[in-house]
């Protein structure tokens, strides 16, 4: 008797692994009316509906295309309780997981976010790999849903190809502190996405400390209500710097570029006594105007990712 006919072990044809017993139907996912038996290891077997998953797609339905030179009720043909098809490339939970989303629609009943996240994730990865458009539809808009950090989405992002998530999450991070980041989060996200971050972090510094010395220039028409321009443009500066420049510069909380609008809108903000309350309007309406540098910061940082990303496809 050789190996593959050993009565303690899996008897073997090729990839074919002949039930002998050691397969254990899944309690879900045994339907009495299915018409095919599956495995992804060598513990359990389901027996689900051969038309639910090959008109999901092209590669499902050449996962589970069975070959022509066995009959339909031959019993050694694949897809049987005796010698079940095997589905490469994902574990029993992945498929668990899988089955969930293809018989049920009740997604909101399950438990916390944790669970959530876990069978989204799982979905996300089957659907990618299969190519089955509406799961991962499904499971890219359930997981937006739930909180994930930042780090998590640029991961899921790469490894999905979800560009969409990725100037968002960049716009988190980049709101925050760097050093804020756990190892876990690094490693989540790559080296690669982080190494481009802390480049983004330096070049927003810079901006920043740029922008807290060198205000926005004075109207160089000021309206003919102003009486002593020469004044307005003298105290411009330092009122820029005391009002604005120091939150900038904070040393513990520093205002972030984006916070520059929301700050000057406030009345009291750009208010002195010689500053004609006509050039203090046409200031904070001109500050209200300006995109500063942080957005085209976020923006570049993001498409350097985005582009990264493709790369890994």
């Amino acid at each position: 008797m050789n190996d593959s006919e050993s009565s303690t072990g899996p008897q073997r044809n090729g990839d074919v692994v002949k039930n002998t017993g050691q397969f254990i139907q899944h309690i879900a996912y045994w339907y009495s009316d299915g018409s095919i038996v599956v495995r992804v290891d060598d513990q359990t077997i389901y027996k689900i509906h051969l038309s639910m998953l090959t008109k999901l797609s092209k590669v499902m339905e050449e996962i589970l295309t069975i070959p022509d030179n066995k009959q339909a009720d031959d019993p050694n043909r694949e897809g049987t309780s005796l010698y079940p098809l095997f589905i490469p490339g994902t574990t029993s939970q992945e498929f668990n997981d899988f089955l969930f989303w293809l018989y049920r629609t009740e997604w909101e009943s399950l438990g916390d976010d944790v669970e959530k996240e876990r069978m989204c994730t799982h979905l996300l990865k089957l659907a990618d790999m299969w190519e089955i458009a509406a799961a991962k539809k499904y499971a890219i808009h359930a997981l937006d849903m739930l909180y994930l950090p930042p780090s998590r989405r640029l991961e899921l992002a790469g490894r999905f190809a979800i560009p969409d998530w990725v100037r968002p999450a960049v716009r988190r991070i980049l709101d925050g502190k760097l050093s804020e980041l756990k190892d876990h989060d690094i490693c989540a996200m790559g080296w690669k996405v982080y190494s481009m971050l802390v480049n983004a972090t330096e070049m927003l510094g810079q901006e920043t400390r740029r922008t807290a010395l060198v205000p926005p220039g004075m109207i160089k028409d000021p309206s003919i209500q102003c009486t002593d321009h020469a004044s307005c443009q003298s105290v411009w500066p330092k009122l820029w710097f005391d009002r604005i420049g120091r939150d900038l510069l904070h040393p513990k909380t520093p205002m972030k570029l984006g916070g520059i609008v929301t700050k000057v809108l406030q009345d009291a903000t750009l208010t002195h006594p010689k500053l004609s309350e006509c050039c203090r309007l046409d200031m904070v309406l001109h500050c209200s105007r300006i995109i500063f540098a942080d957005e085209d910061i976020v923006t570049q940082v993001s498409n350097a990712i985005i582009q990264f990303h493709a790369t890994l496809a």
